[in-house]
């Protein structure tokens, strides 16, 4: 066993707590679907037009209920096979929603910059979430296999004040934080819990697009805590700081190839 896989393993294993952080390396790729000769086909049919912009989430929603791909799903089950038996809490940056397929207690999981899980209004007029329209998701799936006209499509609209809905996700202009705030203050919560414990905390892809939610204040948490160890995951921003280089690692390797990677470990 290579000896970083042994070490992530004895240091999880003699863990009280686990705080894991996923971040944008690990994120689904969108360009697959620049590979479906259909998908360039509408890019080239509603270039230029905002009228047509809602489109684009509706079509990676389709990939994602296609079925999700099995590299990322071997490392999902792998991360939970990691966690199996202790007490953890994740904190993802994607919004592939990939982290709520795996075996976690969903109430261990948070995600701040949103998903496809749910809708909420582009001026978010009551901070509230709706389900996604089924029959708006069934209508671009009819356009993308030929049998309706652009033409047709109708964007779907909130119907407490008629403006655009927008999957919850950063970057609609006012982002609902009402998805994730209750779960964030779970995480909070049991961060306190972690004071002066056996804390292991796992970087998994975390660069510098949020550094603020997980990189820094990860840092941080270990930094105070002296029973604390990181391993940072990430292809290129590996590096940690000075003032923790005794108790931590960088390891310079794809999250996803490096949680997949364990499988012939036994891990």
């Amino acid at each position: 066993m290579d000896i970083t896989q042994l070490e992530l393993k004895e240091k999880i294993q003699d863990a009280e707590l686990v705080l894991v952080g996923i971040g944008e390396a690990c994120q689904y790729d969108w360009n697959v679907l620049l590979q479906d000769s259909r998908y360039r086909e509408i890019e080239a049919e509603t270039e230029g037009d905002d009228r047509y912009v809602w489109i684009a989430p509706f079509l990676q929603k389709m990939i994602l209920r296609r079925g999700r791909e099995e590299r990322w799903d071997r490392a999902y089950r792998m991360l939970g096979k990691i966690l199996k038996g202790k007490n953890y809490f994740i904190v993802s940056l994607c919004m592939d929603d990939y982290v709520y397929g795996g075996e976690f207690d969903e109430t261990k999981v948070v995600s701040p910059c949103g998903g496809f899980r749910m809708m909420q209004c582009d001026k978010n007029c009551a901070g509230k979430l709706t389900q996604m329209p089924e029959e708006s998701y069934e209508a671009v799936m009819r356009y993308y296999r030929g049998e309706m006209p652009l033409a047709a499509l109708e964007e779907p609209t909130c119907s407490l004040c008629g403006e655009k809905l927008r999957f919850n996700q950063l970057g609609v202009e006012q982002y609902a934080q009402e998805g994730y705030l209750e779960r964030w203050n779970g995480y909070t919560k049991w961060l306190q819990g972690t004071v002066n414990k056996k804390l292991c905390v796992l970087e998994l892809g975390v660069g510098m697009a949020y550094p603020g939610i997980v990189r820094f204040p990860f840092e941080k948490v270990v930094y105070y805590n002296q029973k604390a160890f990181l391993y940072r995951v990430h292809p290129h921003l590996y590096q940690t700081g000075e003032e923790i280089a005794g108790r931590s690692r960088g390891i310079a390797e794809n999250p996803i190839d490096f949680l997949v990677s364990l499988e012939k470990y036994s891990i």
